[in-house]
């Protein structure tokens, strides 16, 4: 109909529209709050907005407006009361409202100012956006998180990228070398054997070219991990074999830091129910780290016992540079290592625990962490259920013969 045949309400009969208003009023799906525009006083309210706070309606009427949780700053509330009666208009996107019971709802809150004859009042519409603001809230923490991610990732491959920089750097000038010292002129006998220099070079190429299969691997062994394919075969095995086959694989940087090894294998009951060749893995991370962080002169202990409940317990302790007491929380987590200073130190990607403490849940058992603070050692304990079936021997898989047989 065009506007010059709608007429609007005022045209209609007081009582057709106190009615009209009336049913607005009471049926709306929003608060409605309606005051005195010199006291600020609530002198009606509807039935949503009644609903929404559990309050009475008696117990309502006459309240001020922050008595419920609007402007409850005394200040600010006056200051907005001013900014209304001046503009008679105020919005405010997000505002705390108290129930009656004290929980507090976020609501959208609209104001005006108009007259009632010769009186004027003041109307609030009031929205619940409870479920926004949290909507809203989420959003925002996913947004962080995706943030941290990113960080977490651009500093995981910053690390990534100087670990295979380093060795690879170092593999091709020493390959510079040799070439130099292999021209015609510097070696004219072809049937003279290579000089002690040449395998001097081999051996240092060879010590970096296993920090890059070391790496690789450990890169591969975090993707398993992460998509769950560990592929293990659990099957009877001596601990004790699997700690010597590691700490045969060791030897060498045993006799490069010249560290103290305590080996003490006192666990009455050393059989297991593992993959040999992945706990073998694990103990090999956990004594690398023990020397890797143990200066020269230091020891490192391992130790075996039973544990309160009757599982195997193996610890793993040093006198090394210790975990600060802030760090032992996400010590276990990719990626992560003690403190900014232990990367430029001692290098690594800070995947080894994290990937020994899932293989360890992968094998029913668990690995902890504990150490008095920085220069104090650490220590991790790792603890085992008993395999006390008697189907034989236990399986010697992935372990070196001379380890089985009890040689380190």
């Amino acid at each position: 109909m065009p506007a010059s045949g709608r007429g609007n309400s005022l045209e209609l009969a007081p009582g057709v529209s106190e009615l009209r208003y009336r049913r607005l009023f009471e049926t709306a799906q929003d608060g409605i709050l309606i005051l005195d525009a010199d006291s600020g006083k609530i002198i009606d309210v509807n039935p949503f907005l009644l609903d929404l706070l559990d309050y009475p309606f008696e117990s309502i009427i006459g309240l001020q407006l922050w008595e419920i949780g609007l402007f409850e700053d005394i200040a600010a509330n006056q200051a907005a009361f001013e900014k209304l009666k001046t503009e008679e208009y105020i919005r405010y996107e997000n505002l705390p409202l108290r129930t009656k019971a004290g929980k507090q709802i976020q609501v959208e809150f609209v104001s005006n100012v108009y007259f009632v004859g010769s009186a004027k009042v003041i109307q609030c519409n009031i929205r619940d956006i409870t479920a926004r603001a949290q909507f809203q809230a989420a959003s925002k923490s996913h947004a962080d998180t995706l943030k941290l991610a990113v960080k977490a990732r651009d500093e995981a491959n910053a690390v990534l990228f100087h670990e295979l920089r380093s060795p690879l750097a170092a593999i091709s000038s020493m390959i510079d070398l040799l070439e130099m010292g292999h021209t015609p002129v510097a070696s004219p006998d072809q049937g003279e054997l290579p000089p002690l220099f040449d395998k001097s070079a081999l051996a240092f190429i060879r010590r970096n070219v296993q920090s890059l299969v070391r790496l690789v691997n450990e890169l591969l062994d975090f993707t398993h991990v992460g998509n769950e394919a560990f592929g293990l075969k659990l099957v009877k095995v001596d601990a004790h074999e699997v700690i010597r086959a590691a700490l045969k694989n060791l030897e060498s940087r045993q006799d490069r830091t010249r560290i103290g090894i305590d080996l003490r294998l006192e666990a009455p009951r050393s059989y297991i129910r593992a993959d040999a060749f992945k706990l073998e893995q694990v103990l090999s991370n956990l004594i690398g780290n023990a020397l890797k962080f143990t200066p020269q002169g230091g020891k490192v202990s391992i130790v075996t016992r039973s544990g309160e409940n009757g599982e195997m317990v193996i610890e793993v302790s040093d006198t090394g540079i210790g975990i600060p007491a802030e760090a032992l929380s996400r010590i276990f987590s990719p990626f992560e290592q003690g403190d900014s200073s232990i990367h430029p130190r001692y290098g690594g990607l800070g995947l080894g625990l994290s990937i020994a403490r899932t293989l360890m849940k992968a094998h029913g058992g668990t690995l902890e962490a504990e150490s008095a603070g920085s220069g104090q050692g650490a220590k991790f304990t790792a603890h085992f259920q008993i395999d006390d079936s008697v189907s034989g021997k236990a399986t010697q898989a992935g372990i070196p013969n001379d380890a089985a047989n009890g040689k380190s």
